[in-house]
């Protein structure tokens, strides 16, 4: 096992180059998370069904001229945040 891990590329590079892509969404995060921030309140939902899947609607609607890979990315970052931040 230990053997498989020794041949899986690092995490984070030690060259010290940023991996990431799509830094234009990094303009659009914040107000990405807050515009999101009530779909993942856990307190809030239809019935026993959260609002999650909602949020990606809203994203699109509010950014439309970014393409669908670039809404699926913001996302996918928001949750995190929205995952994470509690």
């Amino acid at each position: 096992m230990s053997q498989d891990n020794e041949n899986r590329p690092a995490l984070t590079p030690d060259d010290g180059q940023d991996r990431r892509s799509y830094h234009n969404l990094r303009d659009f995060f914040e107000g990405a998370c807050l515009i999101t921030s009530p779909f993942f309140d856990s307190t809030q939902g239809w019935g026993d069904v959260s609002l999650t899947f909602s949020a990606l609607h809203v994203l699109r609607e509010r950014y439309p001229d970014l393409t669908q890979q670039e809404v699926a990315i913001l996302y996918a970052g928001v949750e995190r945040y929205h995952k994470f931040r509690k």
